[in-house]
């Protein structure tokens, strides 16, 4: 595949290889085709040239000296008619030679993207296999362990034993279920399979009952909640954003250390609810942020953590849904801020 050129430098060259062209045609004033046919040679370099607009720029410069060739000087009158017949026929094949430059180039481009492309899926699906084999290895081998452990002291065990185990077993369980959800979530987002169930929601309850319930998982965490400034109601789709802030939740608290307060904040800025999740964790590199959007991308700094890394993608996905954007502002070592601007009115 030919590399383009990206610069100046290679369209000045072109040029001056058009002018040299141009001085050779005018002072040999022969009626010979191949001297016509030379004005293609600064086309042909125009495969070197990635803009287009350049790339136009050397066809009509080259087209362009043809036809002032015509008159420096005229040629005799008997052989005129060969002269002008030869400069069409250069006009042309230079035009011809120009598109065919351009189509070249322009598949090269695609071809390119199409590579590009490709190469994002295989990474995409080989983070997807290493978490799946990760994320799915922790919650097995803890209700493995769990219920070996059950049959093989079973005639001793006592209650509170059981009820301990059981628990184990059970929220390694709820995590596998989060996972497969969160996978099935992101996979219909990628085919654009997810659906509005557009209604009239309360988000001061739904926000408050997020924050009561991850209060109740955690135990470990302040969750301070300041949603008064919110509208009551917004047009939304409420099984969506439950997801929503329930993952930006769960992200605030794991990433935090334990006693450390996880604030959110509600208010209006124009026709938007603005809520912002923030937290005191370990924050996000600066230079993982411009991905963290993406499916099955975790920061540099999280892989002492449990994920998917599909979470973020999905809560952009039904944001987006709904119309509104999310936003994120990070200190390592200083926390994080998540913050969701949601159409009061719904999508248009």
């Amino acid at each position: 595949m030919v590399k383009t050129v990206v610069g100046l430098e290679w369209f000045f060259v072109i040029i001056a290889t058009d002018v040299a062209i141009f001085f050779l045609d005018i002072s040999i004033r022969e009626d010979n085709v191949s001297i016509g046919f030379l004005y293609t040679l600064p086309v042909l370099m125009g495969f070197f040239v990635k803009d287009r607009i350049l790339q136009s720029t050397i066809v009509g410069i080259s087209i362009m000296l043809i036809i002032i060739g015509c008159f420096l000087p005229l040629p005799a009158p008997d052989s005129l008619p060969v002269f002008v017949a030869n400069r069409v026929l250069s006009v042309f094949t230079v035009l011809i030679t120009g598109i065919m430059v351009y189509f070249r180039v322009r598949l090269e481009q695609t071809l390119g993207d199409a590579l590009a492309n490709e190469k994002n899926a295989s990474a995409t699906q080989r983070a997807f296999v290493s978490m799946v084999s990760h994320e799915f290895r922790t919650p097995l081998t803890i209700i493995d362990g769990e219920a070996y452990r059950l049959i093989k002291i079973k005639d001793i065990i006592g209650s509170d034993d059981i009820e301990k185990r059981a628990s184990s077993i059970l929220y390694s369980v709820t995590r596998m279920i989060n996972l497969i959800e969160g996978v099935l979530f992101s996979s219909r987002a990628q085919e654009n399979k997810i659906v509005l169930q557009l209604q009239q929601v309360n988000l001061n309850n739904l926000i408050y009952s997020v924050c009561d319930r991850q209060m109740q998982v955690s135990g470990r965490h302040v969750i301070e909640c300041d949603i008064d400034k919110l509208p009551v109601i917004i047009r939304a789709d409420s099984n969506l954003l439950t997801y929503v802030f329930d993952n930006l939740l769960i992200n605030a608290i794991k990433y935090s250390s334990e006693g450390t307060v996880v604030t959110v904040v509600g208010h209006v800025e124009g026709l938007y609810a603005v809520v912002a999740v923030r937290d005191c964790g370990i924050g996000i590199p600066a230079e993982d942020l411009p991905k963290l959007f993406e499916p099955y991308f975790r920061a540099s700094n999280a892989s002492g953590f449990s994920g998917s890394g599909v979470g973020l993608y999905i809560v952009q996905t039904f944001i987006k849904l709904h119309g509104g954007r999310v936003t994120v502002d990070s200190v390592v070592g200083q926390g994080s801020v998540f913050t969701v601007h949601l159409p009061i009115d719904g999508p248009t």
